[in-house]
């Protein structure tokens, strides 16, 4: 009996994302076709959303950056700037967008 290979990821989004995905391509969680590794970064661009409405990806439920590569099989969503503070602290934001320019950065007076 031969092995399947998954070859699709699932990619949803949050917050305003859900609704334009839904409006761009219909029902979601929408499946696509991947044939090798990807990073947020490249998908994100594949599907056309910009880099500063993103902060941070699920994969697979845990919390990435951008440049985290995603394989065919994984879950995928795109989280835009805007979470509520404690979740921000729970999930791991923090950590995993210091590099990106849609990270929520408290200002220092």
């Amino acid at each position: 009996m031969s092995e399947q290979v998954e070859k699709s990821i699932e990619v949803r989004g949050f917050l305003h994302l859900d609704a334009a995905f839904r409006k761009k391509h219909g029902k979601i969680p929408l499946i696509m076709d991947l044939d090798s590794p990807i990073t947020g970064r490249e998908l994100a661009e594949k599907l056309e959303i910009p880099w500063d409405e993103i902060e941070v990806i699920f994969v697979n439920g845990f919390v990435q950056d951008l440049d985290y590569v995603i394989h065919p099989g994984d879950r995928v969503a795109f989280l835009p700037p805007g979470c509520p503070g404690p979740y921000r602290i729970a999930l791991g934001f923090y950590g995993k967008n210091q590099n990106n320019e849609a990270n929520f950065r408290i200002k220092k007076k």
